[in-house]
């Protein structure tokens, strides 16, 4: 029974971040990938912004980039990849105390996006 009800939480997530997520879109007007999406939870990771809310919005919106994408299995595993290796480039790259302006500026931008996922996902009765 109790599968049953997570199933209907996650289901319920995933319908919300779909509407949240509807129009989307990375820095550069591109429409966000599973890359960007790894990319910024890995960014959180790196700044320390990263809470059990941020993880939620992160699953939900991970799973429902996935899914909109049609990606098999190989696909989204290379696009995690892919995007966990571009944080930890940018994070090599940033230098002694670069980071700062990095986690004040993407690090944060990313923990509010993913709150506000797990925020609106939650109102769903």
């Amino acid at each position: 029974m109790q599968v049953l009800a997570n199933a209907n939480v996650f289901a319920r997530g995933l319908l919300a971040s779909i509407a949240v997520l509807g129009a989307t879109v990375g820095a550069a007007g591109e429409p966000r990938s599973v890359r960007d999406v790894v990319y910024d939870y890995a960014v959180t990771s790196y700044c320390g912004v990263l809470t059990p809310e941020v993880e939620v919005g992160f699953r939900i919106e991970l799973a429902e980039m996935t899914a909109r994408q049609g990606l098999s299995a190989a696909q989204a595993k290379a696009q995690r990849i892919a995007g966990w290796i571009a944080a930890d480039m940018e994070w090599s790259n940033r230098g002694l105390g670069g980071f700062r302006a990095w986690c004040q500026g993407e690090g944060l931008d990313a923990a509010r996006h993913f709150q506000n996922i797990q925020k609106d996902s939650s109102k769903i009765p």
